[in-house]
């Protein structure tokens, strides 16, 4: 079952939390980077990037956060009509920082000559992105074809974006997908990518909402029930996130909400802040809240989860928007690794405990 293979939109605090989390953890991660497109401001720069500083900015912070292991870099929304040259481009700076970044293709892309030369020599050469609804062995098999790749030697991703998580009726699609894809070829992996958190913040201002982790039962019962061995299956999941890619059409960024996402062996916690106050106070009562909680796995659990009982402690400044999504996305990742590492009969330790508290910030928020 492992690597864990997280889909993670390449936001400032989801490749933190990547290059963040424990080393023993990190060799059984597989993030799936979804680069954001040019309209996008860049959160350190404080501006929409072109088409060269994507290319030498994704591989400055993939060589930073992410140097050592292998990694998917999906490509399909980073730029408007990117010509060969360009998409490239972006894979030599950033392969530059680290040899093991896999070209991930569209499946209706896949007779696309580009492609061949970005092919890596070792496995999995590809990763191919499959809608579960757009299901077509003949493009599937004709694709391959062209690019002089076997199946055996891909992974394919098939995004259930569009498919209602009800484990009650989402078992059987799930399942009937995996098998049909493999009558088709003999794939090296498929891996199911989906989400059962919703596209809006469902919780209420100053109230608790459970998210189920649907994605998780779902893919757990789909693997008992079809013909494949479970070592050539895989999940990926969006994070504490939706699974619906859709990127702001515009310049700008909303105000953020003080919330924490944090996901249990079955649930996503949603906790909001109140309306109103200052933020700082706002989230750290969040976080108080969060840690008095019966599900909350100890601060030891992970760093995040250690950054976010010193910030309801006060030993901590309760953080930024985007260090938020950090701490959401590294004890998810960690929680899914445990997770996924137990139906392989492996286990892992908590953190260390660290002598020093974090130092707080002096210039927090006001």
């Amino acid at each position: 079952m492992l690597p864990y293979r997280p889909a993670l939109r390449f936001k400032q605090g989801e490749y933190n939390a990547a290059g963040r989390i424990r080393p023993a953890m990190q060799k059984h991660v597989r993030p799936y980077f979804i680069l954001p497109p040019l309209i996008e401001k860049d959160p350190e720069l404080q501006k929409v990037l072109t088409h060269d500083e994507i290319a030498y900015l994704t591989g400055e912070r993939i060589g930073k956060h992410w140097p050592r292991y292998p990694a998917y870099m999906d490509t399909q929304y980073v730029m408007r009509e990117p010509s060969d040259e360009e998409i490239n481009r972006l894979f030599q700076v950033a392969r530059a920082r680290n040899p093991n970044l896999i070209v991930v293709i569209p499946a209706s892309d896949l007779g696309n000559g580009l492609w061949r030369g970005l092919l890596l020599d070792t496995f999995p050469r590809a990763a191919i992105h499959l809608r579960a609804e757009a299901l077509d062995g003949d493009v599937l098999r004709d694709g391959l074809q062209t690019l002089g790749l076997a199946a055996s030697e891909c992974e394919i991703f098939v995004d259930f974006a569009g498919l209602e998580l009800d484990p009650e009726i989402a078992t059987e699609v799930v399942g009937g997908t995996f098998n049909e894809l493999s009558e088709i070829a003999n794939w090296g992996c498929i891996v199911f990518q989906g989400s059962n958190f919703p596209t809006t913040n469902p919780a209420e201002a100053g109230k608790t909402q459970l998210v189920p982790r649907y994605e998780w039962t779902v893919f757990n019962a789909a693997v008992r029930d079809c013909d494949i061995p479970a070592e050539r299956l895989g999940f990926s999941d969006f994070g504490a996130d939706c699974g619906q890619i859709n990127f702001p059409t515009k310049k700008g960024q909303a105000i953020p909400i003080p919330h924490v996402r944090y996901t249990t062996k079955t649930d996503t916690v949603v906790i909001r802040g109140k309306a109103g106050g200052k933020q700082s106070e706002v989230m750290k009562a969040v976080l108080k809240d969060l840690v008095a909680r019966p599900d909350f796995a100890g601060k030891m659990f992970s760093y995040a989860d250690r950054r976010m009982w010193d910030a309801a402690n006060g030993h901590a400044t309760p953080g930024s928007a985007s260090m938020w999504r950090e701490w959401n996305m590294a004890h998810h990742i960690t929680r899914v690794v445990h997770d996924l590492a137990a139906m392989s009969g492996l286990s892992f330790e908590d953190e260390l405990e660290h002598e020093e508290p974090e130092q707080i910030d002096m210039f927090a928020d006001s």
